[in-house]
């Protein structure tokens, strides 16, 4: 397959089908962990260590793809997720699941590295963004579409981890098409540099932190919230659907509003809307349960999915294009720092307050970031962005 595009689009394929196969997980894992009666700090638990292996992935996946090259790698990356799925429906039992969260996140980590610098190293800077709009586009959509497998089977039984392993490798196929070059001989590792980060952006680098704080506890405990409403399997991944397609739909607005204005305001705009929706489910409890719910989802979803991307936007305007690599891996890191620690916090305000006060929780982390932000706007009201672009 020697057409760029070509290439592209195979690759696009695998990774909807990827994401798809994974992405019911999200939902699948914490209700059928439920329904087993795992204890609620082993399901916290579960969501920490997912993160926790993001965070080994990151650093490790670049050997990876320096010992295969891209594609290889993918592929291999993929593979090993999958039988992660079928692990998972075979061996169903609190710890191994907190293992198999860290390895899931392991593997998914170094998808997401690989196909973002395979795309970042093929696309001209003309269609740049369009290209990583079209990736997001593809990542949501394809947890949103895996979501909906959990009308294929009862969350009880085997069947919906076969059918998602099964999708997952019956979409690797379009990589046999893609003639992937050797793999790169570039020894260099760029550095993670966190003082020079602090010190340069605090805003990107506490925000990062802030996010992944309140990001882990909402991915992994929504849905064991919404079986606790009484939300049945389909209700609950319609649930999770809604929120994934939600982060898909706000991302080019979000993103055209970030480059006309200070991105620093856009994100106080974004936490305190999303603090106050969340502040709202929290006491509405019982009340908020259904189609209203997942209205509220999808609309939670969109301002809270935005908001890493606005933040590392603005980190980038700060830091420059020649730290972007390193930047990047800062940023990877603190965000699952935060979503590691998050689900655990999380967990025992719950305990305390019930099962709604996971978005007082989330709500706080929300509302602090709103006005640390301001108090640096406050402080350097001018120190914008070096440049903006509008796709």
């Amino acid at each position: 397959m020697r057409s760029p595009y070509a290439s592209i689009a195979a690759l696009l394929v695998a990774v909807a089908g990827v994401l798809a196969g994974n992405g019911v997980l999200t939902t699948l894992l914490p209700v059928r962990a439920e329904l087993e009666h795992f204890p609620a700090l082993a399901i916290s638990l579960m969501g920490s260590a997912y993160f926790g292996g993001m965070l080994a992935g990151a650093f490790l996946t670049p050997r990876l793809v320096q010992r295969f090259g891209h594609i290889r790698a993918f592929g291999l990356s993929s593979i090993c997720g999958a039988v992660m799925i079928l692990v998972a429906g075979t061996l169903v039992e609190p710890h191994a699941w907190v293992i198999i969260g860290f390895l899931r996140g392991f593997f998914l980590a170094g998808i997401y590295a690989i196909v973002e610098s395979y795309l970042q190293g093929r696309a001209e800077n003309r269609i740049r963004g369009r290209l990583l709009g079209l990736y997001s586009i593809t990542q949501y959509g394809g947890w949103a579409i895996g979501n909906q497998f959990m009308r294929l089977g009862d969350p009880a039984a085997f069947t919906i981890f076969g059918i998602a392993a099964a999708v997952v490798l019956v979409c690797l196929t379009p990589l046999l098409l893609i003639e992937d070059g050797p793999p790169p001989r570039d020894g260099r590792r760029p550095g993670m540099r966190l003082l020079w980060l602090l010190r340069t952006t605090p805003v990107g680098f506490v925000c990062a932190m802030l996010i992944g704080f309140a990001n882990g506890p909402f991915w992994s405990l929504t849905p064991v919230y919404a079986t606790k409403l009484g939300m049945d399997g389909v209700q609950t991944g319609t649930l999770i659907s809604a929120i994934t397609l939600g982060s898909a739909a706000f991302q080019f607005p979000v993103g055209r509003l970030s480059d006309a204005f200070d991105r620093r305001k856009v994100l106080i705009g974004l936490t305190l809307i999303t603090a106050l929706v969340e502040i709202g489910i929290y006491w509405s409890g019982k009340l908020l349960v259904g189609w209203p719910f997942v209205i509220t989802g999808f609309v939670l979803g969109g301002i809270i999915s935005t908001q890493y991307y606005a933040s590392s936007a603005y980190t980038n305007d700060i830091t420059g294009r020649d730290n972007a690599v390193g930047v990047a891996a800062a940023l990877l890191f603190l965000y699952c720092i935060g979503a590691v620690l998050g689900p655990v916090t999380a967990y025992y305000v719950m305990q305390r307050l019930g099962d709604p006060g996971l978005y007082l929780h989330n709500a706080g982390i929300h509302a602090a970031m709103a006005v640390f932000i301001l108090l640096r706007v406050l402080r350097s009201p001018g120190r914008d962005r070096a440049d903006t672009t509008t796709i």
